[in-house]
């Protein structure tokens, strides 16, 4: 019997202004699974993340564990879904463990003090992604692949069944791009249900149990790699000439000339 989805997206819509940006989007995340979303520049990728995060108005459907997710308060959204934006600004000087610490934020209120769980959570995320090692230095001073990995930790940290990254490798060195996505798989096959929006379609068909593709503010394929990755599609969505390679890991895309 199929699990039934931790987030189920039916319709989507999001306007802004007179734009047109999310058009009638249907998707659910399932525990266990690795789904990366892909598509040109100004596609709507972000735009309908932000909407699966209840951050922008959108209409349609959105139910998170059977739930709407209209129905749930912030802090109970918080405690479901851990958000990871583009980016990766920090304005203040903080310790690198008290910004990942951040993200026990919806498991208490304001005066609580760390619990063991919570300390553990943030111990367990440092470790994850590397940056235990500079755990006391102010996040402002580390570089932008550290920063960007620190950002990861966080939302980590909340130990939410469901993970939302965007662009979660941008600015990244090609080791640790490699490092975030096997992260992001462990973290799905550990149980959660993961989204990730990338622009590197090699990292895409090398981690992702699913891709989906979105092109104009439409979904136009979801699927295993093998099956939505084809030259075809690839010329029709992106405007590049490629041919595709197979073995036992997955395919991959050799990325030739644009059209």
């Amino acid at each position: 019997m199929t699990a039934k989805p931790k987030l189920d997206a039916a319709g989507v819509v999001v306007r802004l202004g007179d734009a047109l940006i999310v058009d009638g989007a249907a998707l659910d995340l399932r525990a266990g699974e690795l789904t990366v979303l892909i598509g040109p520049n100004g596609a709507g990728k972000t735009t309908l993340m932000r909407a699966l995060a209840g951050l922008i108005p959108a209409e349609g459907r959105i139910d998170i564990d059977g739930r709407s997710l209209s129905a749930l308060t912030i802090r109970e959204r918080a405690r479901r879904i851990a958000y990871l934006p583009q980016g990766h600004v920090f304005h203040w000087p903080m310790p690198v463990a008290d910004v990942v610490a951040l993200g026990r934020y919806p498991h208490a209120d304001a005066f609580s003090m760390p619990t063991d769980d919570d300390r553990h959570a943030v111990k367990k995320a440092l470790a994850a992604t590397g940056t235990e090692t500079f755990a006391n230095r102010p996040v402002t001073t580390l570089s932008g692949g550290e920063r960007a990995r620190v950002a990861l930790a966080r939302a980590l940290a909340c130990e939410a069944p469901i993970l939302l990254a965007d662009e979660p490798t941008v600015s990244l060195d090609p080791r640790h791009q490699l490092v975030v996505m096997e992260l992001l798989a462990r973290a799905a096959h550990d149980g959660g249900a993961v989204l990730a929006i990338g622009h590197d379609l090699a990292l895409a068909a090398r981690f992702a149990d699913r891709i989906v593709i979105m092109d104009r503010g439409r979904l136009v394929a979801d699927g295993k790699p093998r099956d939505v990755l084809t030259a075809e599609r690839i010329a029709s969505v992106f405007g590049v000439e490629a041919v595709m390679t197979d073995d036992a890991i997955g395919p991959h895309p050799i990325l030739l000339r644009p059209l």
